[in-house]
């Protein structure tokens, strides 16, 4: 595996870890209690949470294959890549982010629908980050519709910056719902 790849990988286990302990901080009772009108449950923001995984695993699937078709090279710089992301202005909750319709969730699923729905598409979306390892992944860039064009490492970056964002929305819905007399 390539050390880029490597530190990726690392990167998203750790934000998993932190959104796991959000999780774990909160009553499972309370899990589908919302903390306020218009405000998803833990619930609904892991159903979230794994519907993006999921279309970020698709998307990189496919431009890492459109890439490879017309050419992609080897990547040749093995230097830690996460220090020249910006990983901050992934995760910063200081300003509200609306999300798409396709990403919204359906508040159907139990607590352990949502956990199978994460769990499944963490494992797809690790095979795909395995998938680009060795490629020049700077050289394939999409945007992003709220964070302007992203080179792939800065995709597979996001995903883990994405968990950590909504790790700190559970963190706080915990609160809401301490306060509340809820937790």
């Amino acid at each position: 595996m390539h050390p880029r790849i490597a530190e990726l990988e690392e990167y998203l286990g750790q934000q998993r870890a932190q959104l796991t302990a959000a999780v774990a901080q909160i009553a499972a009772s309370r899990y589908r209690d919302s903390p306020g009108a218009e405000r998803w449950s833990v619930v609904e923001v892991l159903e979230h949470v794994a519907i993006v995984e999921r279309g970020i695993g698709q998307r990189i699937s496919g431009w890492l294959t459109e890439a490879k078709a017309a050419g992609l090279g080897n990547e040749t710089d093995s230097s830690p890549i996460l220090p020249t992301l910006n990983v901050d202005r992934f995760v910063d909750r200081s300003r509200p982010v609306k999300t798409s319709a396709a990403a919204e969730p359906t508040g159907k699923l139990t607590v352990d629908e949502a956990m199978h729905a994460l769990a499944e598409a963490r494992a797809s979306f690790l095979e795909v980050v395995a998938e680009c390892s060795g490629y020049a992944l700077k050289d394939v860039v999409h945007p992003h519709s709220g964070l302007g064009p992203m080179h792939l490492y800065e995709w597979i970056a996001f995903a883990g910056g994405h968990m950590c964002r909504h790790a700190m929305q559970i963190r706080e819905i915990g609160v809401a719902l301490a306060a509340s007399g809820q937790r």
